[in-house]
């Protein structure tokens, strides 16, 4: 199969176990959001944040290894990697259980009351849930059962759906959270009799030495974890520090849209990695990697492009009256998603190369912008500082792993790509700045996205390559 096919079907497969998980949080945000006052909905929003920061600590990344070492062992050794896997968990969760007591005591004694102290044990719920929830999903996809593993996906979705339906309009936040807790363990007990896990469970394969060397791949995950952390997360708790709740819940609604140009990528991401990886150091790789890498840039500029344009029209459609003020943010985030997924598309070079420190360093830089700015601009310019500092955080990162990059491949159409991103940042200035004249604001959007079309004007003959060496692939193949 073509490097191409390859592509286009590792694409299907894992959009098909991805993406309608999240989709969720879209399709459902007209429902949250007439159940949820701004503020609820920041709070369920932090909540989430926590949540994701905690995951990689408490566990140590431990679903990374699952998924990686029990692929192609023997029935003994995956039992071993999995029990081991399984009782790491069981000691993490009960040593957090009691870090959590008492956090929960001192913040009782001293009278802190912040997101964190108030919804402690909904956050411990919900983090042991999605914990157990990603270890059995990734070992379905270890042993193969690739249609357990995107099964899984969508028994998330209509759970999460089923139980907030149910919840949310009598319970509030603790129904938000409730609802996703009880939807993991859904997904939870389908991963495990589907695929027959519960067939490698067992006391006697326990082998500590083998949580060992899963936790040597896996614990230099954490600090990368961490940095992405600080770069798309650490607002929310100085935004509650400085705005209130309120400023979260818009800021959560308005970055839901941003969302699903990172859906979309996200699916894409790991199929690119998979085709970087196996045609790297062959003969037209570097053809394949800027061709590809160029015409992925220009649709998620031409996708900010729509998302910008709708920005307005997205927030009456998907959220009651009283989020309107978000749509403001909407363009500066999706800007910022589009740097995110340059970065992802860069990064992919160095796990060919097998040199992951530069995933670190790159994740520093971001990191560091992050921290920088939030602290500058959040007090002094409010939520257009958070969102300004996602973007440029995003763009700090992504800039350093293009430039990191350039030690392993030749990056051509430099100044191609150079154009449509200052395009698309001029489109950014437009939006804040001529929002009030719409006629003007839609004659340079339109004139700014022809340019960016001329710019890419050899797309067409470039994709007609594209197909027919797929379709003269798969004439050699039936």
């Amino acid at each position: 199969m073509g490097k191409y096919s390859r592509l286009g079907k590792n694409t299907v497969l894992v959009f098909i176990g991805n993406a309608s998980s999240k989709l969720v949080g879209l399709l459902m945000l007209p429902f949250y959001t007439r159940c949820l006052s701004v503020e609820d909905y920041g709070t369920t929003d932090i909540i989430n944040v926590y949540v994701t920061f905690l995951l990689s600590i408490v566990s140590c990344c431990i679903a990374e290894s699952i998924f990686i070492f029990p692929k192609g062992q023997t029935y003994e050794k995956q039992r071993e990697f999995l029990s081991s896997g399984l009782a790491f968990l069981i000691i993490a969760f009960l040593v957090t259980g009691i870090i959590f007591v008492g956090v929960s005591i001192v913040a009782d004694c001293y009278s802190i009351e912040n997101s964190f102290t108030q919804n402690i044990w909904l956050i411990y719920a919900l983090l042991i849930a999605q914990l157990c929830q990603q270890l059995f999903q990734q070992f379905a996809r270890s042993i193969d059962r690739i249609m357990v593993f995107s099964v899984a996906g969508i028994v998330l979705t209509a759970s999460t759906a089923l139980f907030s339906f149910s919840l949310i309009p009598h319970l509030g936040v603790v129904g938000f959270v409730l609802s996703l807790v009880l939807a993991n363990w859904a997904t939870t007990a389908y991963s495990l009799f589907c695929s027959t896990a519960y067939r490698f469970i067992s006391l006697s394969a326990i082998r500590w030495d083998r949580c060992r060397e899963m936790l040597k791949y896996s614990i230099p995950l954490i600090p990368n974890g961490i940095m992405w952390w600080l770069v798309s997360a650490l607002n929310r708790p100085i935004m509650e520090a400085n705005l209130g709740m309120h400023a979260i819940g818009l800021f959560a609604v308005a970055n839901k849209f941003p969302a699903i140009l990172t859906m979309l990528f996200a699916v894409f991401s790991t199929s690119w990695q998979i085709s970087v990886i196996e045609e790297y150091g062959k003969e037209g790789f570097n053809e394949f990697y800027n061709k590809v890498y160029k015409y992925v840039v220009l649709m998620l500029v031409l996708l900010f492009i729509i998302i910008t344009l709708c920005s307005k029209m997205l927030i009456y459609i998907f959220a009651s009256s009283e989020y309107i003020d978000a749509w403001m943010y909407i363009p500066v985030l999706t800007l910022g998603a589009v740097f995110s997924a340059i970065s992802s598309m860069s990064g992919a070079v160095f796990s060919a190369a097998k040199t992951s420190k530069y995933f670190f360093y790159s994740s520093v830089w971001g990191a560091m912008t992050a921290v920088l700015l939030n602290f500058l601009l959040i007090p002094y310019i409010s939520l257009m500082g958070a969102t300004i500092s996602v973007l440029l955080s995003f763009a700090a990162m992504a800039l350093s792993r293009v430039l990191y990059s350039r030690r392993y491949i030749e990056l051509r159409n430099n100044s191609s790509l150079l154009i449509m991103i200052l395009l698309s940042v001029l489109i950014l200035v437009l939006t804040i700045y001529l929002s009030s004249n719409r006629a003007l604001y839609y004659v340079f959007i339109l004139l700014i996205t022809i340019l960016i079309l001329l710019v890419n004007r050899n797309i067409y003959v470039d994709f007609r390559v594209i197909y027919n060496k797929i379709k003269k692939i798969n004439e050699e193949l039936y």
